[in-house]
């Protein structure tokens, strides 16, 4: 996969991309980014295409001083007009997932959605705010010491605010195929949100992963490639 930049009113955004059509454009959690789909990549169908943003506020892209879910979805709306993509699939991990049903929900442009451990129904770690922030923080820059603390505390405050949470009323507005994918053991999301989407999303199924985790792309790759290309085929 190649890297590439895309201008936006929002700022620049980094993205890793294959050819092929229709695209899969998958969302990065929080703190991660578009590298972190990579173990995948090998195996999905190869006449789809693959598109790997990092959020804004994270890997190459832009860092601005106010990051919301929505800033985000309107910053990946500007992104597949000026890539040109037409025909896609949209989804994520954890925040990507929330960021991708928001966008949905919003613009609606995409032929379904592909969800790992999705955020947006679950509350957030600033929702308890204190030493659940700071101790999330510290642990996601373990992870990365390339992330800006101050962007990734920024994001945990507005992701408190409830503006953009994915309601039941929301849920209803969603039609499309939807997959959800979730790690029986993932102590992050736990699956109990998993089961609300999946009963708040009409045309939605949901597949559990023995073993996994939060992020079931990095642990069990070939698992979730499975379930994506099966998903695929039945369009």
């Amino acid at each position: 996969m190649n890297r590439f930049f895309v201008e936006t009113s929002k700022g620049r955004i980094s993205y890793l991309k294959k050819d092929g059509k229709p695209a899969i454009i998958l969302l990065h959690g929080m703190g991660g980014m578009g590298n972190n789909f990579l173990k995948i990549a090998p195996c999905v169908d190869k006449n789809y295409g693959l598109i790997f943003p990092d959020l804004l506020g994270h890997g190459k892209s832009y860092i601005p001083p106010d990051i919301s879910v929505e800033i985000q979805a309107d910053a990946l709306q500007e992104f597949i007009e000026k890539t040109g993509i037409e025909e896609y699939y949209i989804g994520g991990n954890s925040y990507g997932g929330w960021v991708s049903l928001y966008h949905e929900y919003k613009y609606g442009g995409s032929l379904g959605l592909i969800l790992i451990s999705s955020a947006g129904t679950n509350p957030t770690v600033s929702e308890y705010g204190g030493e659940n922030e700071d101790q999330f923080i510290e642990r996601i820059m373990r992870m990365n010491p390339n992330n800006n603390e101050d962007a990734i505390r920024n994001m945990l405050r507005n992701n408190a605010n409830g503006n953009f949470k994915i309601t039941q009323g929301i849920m209803e507005k969603l039609h499309k195929r939807t997959l959800i994918i979730w790690g029986e053991r993932d102590r992050m999301i736990p699956i109990s949100y998993g089961n609300i989407l999946h009963e708040g999303i009409k045309n939605s199924e949901m597949h559990i992963i023995k073993d996994g985790g939060h992020t079931t792309q990095v642990s069990h790759p070939e698992e979730v490639c499975l379930l994506i290309n099966d998903f695929l085929r039945r369009k």
